[in-house]
């Protein structure tokens, strides 16, 4: 993808992962993610004066992230398990792909979707910040919209996954979050909307951030 492509998903997946609070983990023992993430918009008393000081705003601590995940991203060693396998695509790839390829590929980007129970099993260290599994599936719903891009005719093979995903309790919040944007971005370019009622309350917020239902 390119670097622009790949900046705006790690926006969308910061912000995501701002709001929804991390909520995916309040099951997980992990419990410093919740506290690092309240802290952040909690004041805090200077070493100087001893008086609070002002407490972050939402996008403050939302850029703060973002940039953290941007580092985070750029390094070669964070998570070679997970990234080291990335399959990259080539323009030429991208424009000659046919529809049954296209279908395999959604096939395995579907099977390759991280499950909340694949997060959970990840080390402490790993929660104070978008885990990797999560930017990796952000990424490969990215290449899926890079092919959509050439292949509008290919939506329709698409727009069920992305539902089965948004749907899907056992998927992360943030990914699910992305599977519904894309879905309800497909139905608006078709005039169609999607039904709230299906859908948790926090995802429908979510997506809001993004596009408009």
């Amino acid at each position: 993808m390119k670097v622009r492509g790949l900046r705006t998903l790690l926006f969308i997946l910061g912000a995501l992962a701002v709001a929804v609070g991390f909520a995916l983990y309040k099951k997980s023992p992990e419990k410093e993610l919740a506290n690092d993430m309240k802290s952040q918009l909690t004041a805090e008393v200077t070493e100087e004066t001893g008086v609070p000081s002002k407490p972050k705003t939402l996008k403050e601590v939302m850029s703060q992230n973002l940039k953290k995940q941007e580092e985070m991203v750029e390094r070669k060693d964070f998570d070679d398990t997970v990234l080291g396998q990335e399959r990259f695509y080539t323009e030429a790839e991208i424009n000659e792909m046919s529809e049954e390829d296209f279908k395999a590929l959604v096939l395995e980007t579907e099977n390759k979707l991280p499950k909340v129970s694949d997060i959970r099993k990840l080390p402490p260290g790993a929660l104070h910040r978008t885990p990797a599994p999560v930017i990796q599936a952000g990424k490969d719903l990215g290449l899926l919209k890079e092919v959509l891009k050439v292949h509008e005719s290919y939506e329709r093979v698409v727009a069920p996954f992305y539902e089965r995903c948004a749907k899907s309790a056992e998927r992360p919040t943030p990914v699910r979050a992305l599977c519904l944007t894309n879905l309800i971005q497909v139905k608006k370019k078709n005039n169609e909307r999607i039904n709230a009622a299906d859908y948790p309350s926090d995802l429908i917020e979510l997506s809001r951030m993004i596009t408009d239902l």
